[in-house]
Order: structure tokens, then sequence, then C-alpha cells
């Protein structure tokens, strides 16, 4: 943890005497608070949140079901996503009202820009009754967020558990939009 600080230390020196010194001749050295602001997008990523919708046609066999994602996340910085904190729970329920799947884990990378997230996570618990024998525990999950105000935000997912690969902070385009509850992005 110390060698990556330092290295991430001397990184932003390094920036900074690189602002400082390819410039025009005319120009001011650059200021803390400056650079800084040059590097907003390393910040703090929080994502925090839940959204509703209703599986489309292209959902072939779960047209019409209803999904519900919730997201609670945080990251100190946007140059270490995998330090991040937090968890998400997913339910999916069948139109006749049985159970699709109910899991929830905890967030392992978190990445952000502008109202988008992605974050990834491990499954820790849950139960896929549609899916007879699909063992869920330890199966990654990558769901993205895009935060449009109350009502108006969009989400995606991709389920390792159905053999799917996913790499820390890997996701989709938030591609469905929500009908219900609201998405917080801030980083």
């Amino acid at each position: 943890m110390n060698r990556r600080l330092a290295t991430a230390a001397a990184s932003l020196l390094l920036l900074a005497a690189t602002v400082a010194t390819v410039g025009p001749a005319s120009a001011a050295p650059v200021s803390a608070g400056e650079l800084a602001a040059a590097v907003d997008g390393f910040g703090p990523v929080n994502v925090h949140g839940t959204g509703s919708t209703v599986l489309t046609a292209a959902f072939h066999g779960f047209e019409g079901d209803p999904v519900q994602i919730s997201v609670d996340a945080r990251t100190a910085t946007n140059t270490d996503p995998r330090s991040t904190t937090g968890h998400f729970h997913v339910r999916h329920v069948h139109t006749d009202g049985r159970l699709v799947a109910d899991f929830e884990g905890d967030i392992t990378c978190l990445a952000g820009g502008g109202r988008e997230a992605i974050a990834t996570g491990v499954i820790t618990k849950g139960e896929a009754p549609w899916f007879p024998g699909l063992e869920l525990a330890g199966k990654k999950v990558a769901l993205s967020v895009e935060d449009n105000g109350r009502h108006g935000d969009r989400m995606g997912w991709v389920w390792g558990m159905f053999g799917q690969s996913i790499s820390d902070c890997q996701g989709t385009v938030p591609f469905i939009r929500t009908t219900g509850g609201d998405f917080s992005v801030r980083g």
C-alpha cells in the first residue's frame, strides 16, 4: 500500500513539474490548487441508490419481469478504484410472482466519470430458484449506473454466473431506463 502511495505521489509531482515547465515561457508556475483542479477526476467516487425496471422483449422469456438493483459504494480515489467499500443487492421476480433470483454481495471495484459509474462485486449470498443448481456465492457481477436526476436514470449489468468473464471495474453501458428509484453518482 505504501508503495502505491509513493508511486502515486511521485506521479503527481512529475505531472506538476511537467505542467509547470512545459507551458509557454510566460506561464506562471502551477499552484497546488490549480493542480488539484486539473486532476479533479482523481477524487472520491460515491454511488448510492436503488433502481427498478421492467424487462423488455429483448430479454426473451423474462419480458415484463420486474428487476431491482441497489448499490451503496464509495472509493477514496478514482486512481485506485479497488480501494472500494460497499454493497449491492439484486432482486428479479417473474411476472407470475415466482422468484427468479435474489442475491447480494460486496463491491470490489468502483470507477466513475461524470454521471456514470461502474461497480464490480462478488456475490456473498443469494438464491436463483429459476436456475436449479446454479451456484451464486463467489461469482462476480458488474453493475453500471447513469445518474440523470430523479426518474431518468439508466442501469446495466453483466452476470458472471452465466459464464461471462468480468474483470475489476469492467462493465457495460447502462442500457435500460429505470422505471422507479433514484441513483446518485458523485465523482
